[in-house]
């Protein structure tokens, strides 16, 4: 989902270049007049069933984190069923040292010789690894975030640190071409349960010999099981998380001289292969390409499930006639986005294909569908579902490609709350699209996120997904994609 600004901004202006109308773009003509997409068939699409069962097959394999067993058997799958479709598939491999967590536990020695095993709700990926026996130090606590620390006399001891959620302004971020509903407001902010970016080395640094967070600002059932913060390098020291009345009653046992044993085994394999696919459909001309792109790696159902919907649009799209695809269809979906540090991810297939970026005239991106909204009551005790979806960005810097996305809203309801927003500055721009919309394509980026979204529980969340929403966005993403093809390169940039 990101990509650190400064990498971008350097990555983003060494292939802006690239990023150029085809001069043959004026030999299409022009059909975009509004309404529903020319050439457009419901019966075209895969059964909505069928879709579904492949989101809930997908979701049955556990975490998909990068280069695990179950990770490749999805993009097996993707490439099993794309090639069955008619698709030229490729791929693209990189390695990368797999970290794998085991077994985690916090055990507590009171004052009073009591022992004590607080719940820990997750562990901060790639963070460190124990002996089975764990790290012990006495308890400390150092602060929250985004104070200072006080990272004073941690020798030998276990930092106890609570943190907040990072909110991100929309209203600073971002100008909304358009919404649907109509009526619906747009969010002036959003803070989902997801931790803050806090960088553990700092602890480690101080003679820490562990670390234990607590979340501070969200319901111990929303904090359960998330995998954050993803992509990031290892830290050098072990973390555990925990929820807020457990750090409450940790924080009374730190001041009361209490000591404290991390366990965190996990398992570390070099060179462990990752694979990006690459598929292409082919249109009846190959000199200029239209990409739809997601990626592959994540914790649940949600992260990764726009693999799921790219198979989807390719069966369909396999279905006109080629002499009516204008373009090709390629489908990136790469891997990496859960491993930053060693895996390139969409940039991968940037840096590895410029001859693809040279000759796109447009991109859509799709993450994390079917997703209903899920939200703390104000006491933050209990954790419960709305009845609404949860809001989305559509990112774009192209008019004509916000219209696309607000003309293909057009008689969807169950796509509702969606905001087509026209970032503001380079910090709107997030999401595996990022670089191909920093880079000058007209794209759009379609990214929900709920609170969910990298919370890694045994059924992967799939019980706050929707088979109708899913399906509904699968035909949104078909509807553009047809208007997309109606268009010249002129037209999709707005020249």
């Amino acid at each position: 989902m990101t990509f650190s600004r400064r990498s971008f901004m350097k990555w983003a202006a060494s292939v802006s270049t690239l990023a150029v109308a085809s001069p043959h773009g004026s030999k299409f003509v022009s059909l975009f007049s509004g309404g529903d997409a020319p050439g457009f068939r419901t019966d075209l699409l895969p059964p909505q069933k069928e879709v579904w069962d492949h989101l809930a097959w997908m979701a049955a394999l556990g975490p998909k984190l990068t280069g695990n067993k179950a990770h490749n058997s999805y993009i097996d799958f993707l490439q099993s069923n794309m090639e069955k479709t008619g698709l030229e598939v490729t791929r693209d491999r990189y390695t990368l040292p797999m970290w794998e967590a085991k077994r985690w536990e916090i055990v507590i020695q009171t004052a009073a010789g009591e022992t004590v095993k607080p719940k820990v709700t997750s562990y901060y990926p790639y963070s460190g690894q124990t002996p089975p026996e764990g790290v012990s130090g006495q308890l400390e606590y150092v602060g929250s975030n985004p104070t200072f620390f006080n990272l004073k006399n941690l020798k030998g001891k276990v930092a106890l640190v609570d943190f907040v959620r990072a909110s991100r302004e929309w209203q600073m971020m971002y100008t909304p071409w358009g919404v649907c509903p109509r009526e619906a407001q747009f969010p002036e902010a959003y803070r989902p349960a997801r931790g803050a970016v806090l960088n553990l080395s700092q602890f480690a640094d101080a003679g820490a010999v562990g670390v234990i967070l607590v979340w501070a600002d969200v319901s111990d059932e929303n904090a359960q099981d998330q995998y954050t913060p993803f992509s990031r390098p290892p830290q050098g020291i072990p973390g555990l998380y925990v929820g807020r009345e457990t750090g409450r009653r940790l924080s009374q046992l730190a001041s009361a001289g209490a000591k404290a044993t991390i366990v965190l085994e996990a398992t570390v394999t070099p060179d462990t292969p990752t694979d990006t696919l690459i598929a292409t459909l082919k249109g009846s001309s190959s000199e200029e390409a239209v990409i739809c792109n997601t990626h592959t790696d994540g914790p649940n159902a949600i992260e990764e499930n726009g693999g799921v919907a790219l198979l989807a649009l390719a069966k369909y799209f396999s279905q006109i006639p080629k002499n009516d695809r204008r373009r090709d269809i390629v489908f990136p979906m790469h891997t990496g986005h859960f491993a930053l540090p060693w895996v390139p991810d969409v940039r991968g297939v940037v840096e590895k294909h410029p001859d693809l970026v040279k000759r796109t005239v447009a991109a859509v991106t799709v993450e994390h569908l079917a997703c209903k909204e899920w939200i703390d009551d104000p006491n933050l005790v209990h954790y419960r579902p709305t009845g609404q979806n949860v809001w989305d960005v559509t990112i774009t810097k192209h008019k004509p490609m916000a219209d696309l996305a607000m003309e293909a809203l057009k008689g969807k309801s169950e796509v509702h709350n969606t905001a087509v927003v026209n970032p503001l500055h380079d910090n709107g721009w997030f999401g595996v699209g990022t670089p191909f919309g920093m880079a000058g394509i007209p794209t759009i980026q379609y990214i929900p996120q709920p609170n969910y979204l990298l919370a890694g529980p045994p059924n992967g969340c799939i019980d706050k997904l929707d088979s109708d929403l899913l399906y509904s966005q699968v035909q949104f993403f078909a509807k553009i994609l047809h208007k997309i093809n109606y268009m010249s390169a002129a037209e999709l940039k707005g020249a």
